[in-house]
């Protein structure tokens, strides 16, 4: 754990974490192995977790407040704000191992007063073992280098690895806890930074590798996110970093149409012209990605990656289409 001195700390470590035990203690660990870091806080809460989570954290020589019941990532990251100490508030996810440079970078990015908001990116290597994480550490890695690495700001904030000076954040109001679970309220919090005129840097001194879920955890977050994203997209007068950018919508229309007009071939064979018409803006908008799987881990893994990526790509499109149905994930 950071030294303790005597002076306040220069970051605080915000880790939303319930049900961590399993991940946060890697967490933790490659926290104690920042290099180069000012003296730092290490605030962990404990979101009412069923597990050991608050005891780990304890135990690691963390700072830890514990909610009563659960109220989710918002919540648990509003709360570490309201008990920190420090100028710039570190947000880091318990499923994320962050990089040894990590607070460094970040105390290094803010000592420039006119840093208001940052964000950073997952590496992509992943923490995890297995061909879906390797896609996934992958794809997010890629998606932000055309974006975010490209520009060096960003139109969103990762809540997973993101840092806001302490006045803008309390300015603002802090994460909407209104919604369920981690989904959109990273989004939500951008839009009302960037309305203050505040502009989100990207830095890739924020990093870290990220333990990734397996595909139908993912195809579900994808689902709810993307339903409340789209919502959120004209009111903030949209996203385009990340994730989120204009290549992987076009995708995720191409790939909804493939698929439903490959299945309609079946009963009605003319239909299978557009459907490899939408298989081709499908193709033409994810080459880049899949040339550079292909660099990176040959022809078999981007081949995977592809037809992993083409029904990802169909579940968003689904979403986006259903987002008028339902509540989506509002609490």
């Amino acid at each position: 754990m950071p030294p303790r001195t005597s002076q306040p700390p220069a970051v605080s470590v915000i880790i939303p974490a319930w049900r961590a035990a399993r991940h946060l203690p890697a967490c933790l660990q490659g926290l104690e192995r920042q290099v180069g870091a000012p003296a730092f806080e290490i605030l962990v809460v404990d979101d009412a977790s069923p597990d050991t989570t608050g005891q780990i954290a304890e135990a690691a020589g963390a700072r830890v407040v514990r909610h009563a019941t659960n109220r989710g990532a918002a919540a648990a990251r509003n709360t570490g704000a309201e008990h920190s100490a420090a100028e710039v508030l570190l947000f880091l996810d318990s499923d994320v191992i962050p990089e040894p440079g990590l607070v460094a970078g970040a105390a290094a990015l803010f000592a420039d007063p006119s840093v208001q908001a940052a964000t950073g990116r997952y590496t992509a290597e992943p923490a995890n073992p297995g061909a879906f994480a390797r896609y996934k550490a992958r794809w997010t890695w890629h998606c932000w280098e055309i974006t975010g690495a490209r520009s060096g700001h960003s139109t969103h904030l990762q809540g997973a690895l993101a840092a806001v000076r302490r006045g803008a954040f309390h300015a603002s109001g802090g994460f909407d806890e209104g919604y369920d679970g981690g989904n959109v309220e990273d989004y939500e919090l951008s839009g009302r930074l960037r309305a203050q005129g505040i502009v989100i840097r990207f830095d890739d001194r924020l990093s870290g590798r990220h333990h990734f879920p397996g595909l139908s955890t993912v195809a579900r977050n994808y689902w709810g996110r993307t339903r409340m994203w789209v919502r959120l997209a004209p009111e903030q007068r949209g996203f385009s970093s990340g994730q989120a950018n204009s290549r992987s919508g076009a995708a995720a229309v191409a790939a909804l149409g493939g698929v439903a007009s490959h299945a309609g071939s079946l009963l009605f064979p003319p239909l299978l012209l557009p459907a490899l018409a939408c298989d081709a803006v499908w193709l033409a908008s994810t080459g880049g990605f899949l040339r550079y799987v292909r660099r990176e881990d040959g022809l078999r893994f981007a081949v995977y990656s592809a037809g992993v990526h083409y029904a990802l790509s169909a579940v968003i499109g689904a979403a986006a289409l259903s987002a008028p149905l339902g509540t989506g994930t509002r609490r």
